[in-house]
């Protein structure tokens, strides 16, 4: 007698659970290897092609830009978790030779850990990334308690303006990022507090903070190079008071 094959109901619920631990992870496990491979390597494309298109936009359209990227990736995550359940409760299939616990976890850690993180990081280093405000140094512009976007691809596509509140390496620790405004270009003449006029050199920019009173800047530790500006500072996503939400402030427009 011809043997018969080993068709194997998939269980749906686990489908669905491996769906949510990745996008495409749960149509792997149904044995569409290559569905699932497209379901994730799209969704990192549009996730970055989102972002990339967002920092485009207008300044007081950047939040609309990233709460579609952010809904569009939502969705697409969402249908390859409905489609993996879906298809494993329509009918068996028969094992691939990938169809092993040890297979899928390899998967994960390449996808998601790796793969899925230097795409997250990718957008967080070199497009667009969220800062929470610590300081008054740039009240009013900026509030102590402020989220804003600053947009890291700005000054590859222009020149720094005077003006400009930007985020750039601190120069006496290089971990930290501090946000000021451009007071003077390469070029221009600035007077320090002793009445001394001085002339900022090539490749550097002079920074203040809005709050004189209350700002440590380029008046204590001098010029910042041009190449440790990091970001142009754009827009205000969120903002909040010890004691309350400042709703008044999400979507207000930093640089003038």
């Amino acid at each position: 007698m011809p043997q018969q094959g080993t068709d194997t109901k998939r269980n749906k619920w686990l489908a669905t659970l491996m769906g949510l631990a990745m996008p495409g992870l749960g149509q792997i496990y149904n044995g569409e290897l290559i569905k699932g491979m497209s379901y994730f390597v799209i969704l990192q494309v549009l996730y970055i092609l989102g972002f990339r298109g967002t920092v485009l936009l207008p300044d007081r359209m950047l939040i609309l830009g990233a709460l579609c990227t952010i809904l569009a990736v939502i969705i697409l995550y969402a249908a390859a978790v409905i489609d993996s359940y879906r298809k494993a409760a329509e009918k068996a299939y028969e094992p691939a030779s990938y169809n092993r616990w040890y297979f899928y976890v390899a998967v994960w850690l390449l996808g998601w850990v790796l793969v899925s993180g230097a795409v997250f990081g990718y957008v967080r280093d070199n497009v667009v990334q969220a800062y929470k405000i610590a300081s008054g140094s740039m009240e009013p512009a900026v509030l102590l308690g402020d989220r804003v976007l600053a947009d890291k691809t700005a000054y590859r596509r222009i020149a720094p303006r005077k003006g400009d509140i930007v985020t750039f390496v601190y120069p006496d620790d290089r971990s930290k990022k501090y946000i000021k405004r451009i007071e003077a270009l390469p070029g221009e003449t600035i007077t320090s507090a002793d009445g001394t006029m001085k002339e900022v050199p090539h490749g550097f920019v002079y920074v203040l903070g809005d709050n004189r009173a209350h700002s440590y800047d380029s008046r204590e530790f001098g010029f910042v190079p041009l190449s440790d500006v990091v970001a142009k500072v754009r827009q205000v996503y969120y903002s909040s008071a010890p004691d309350e939400i400042r709703w008044s402030r999400i979507g207000t427009v930093v640089n003038r």
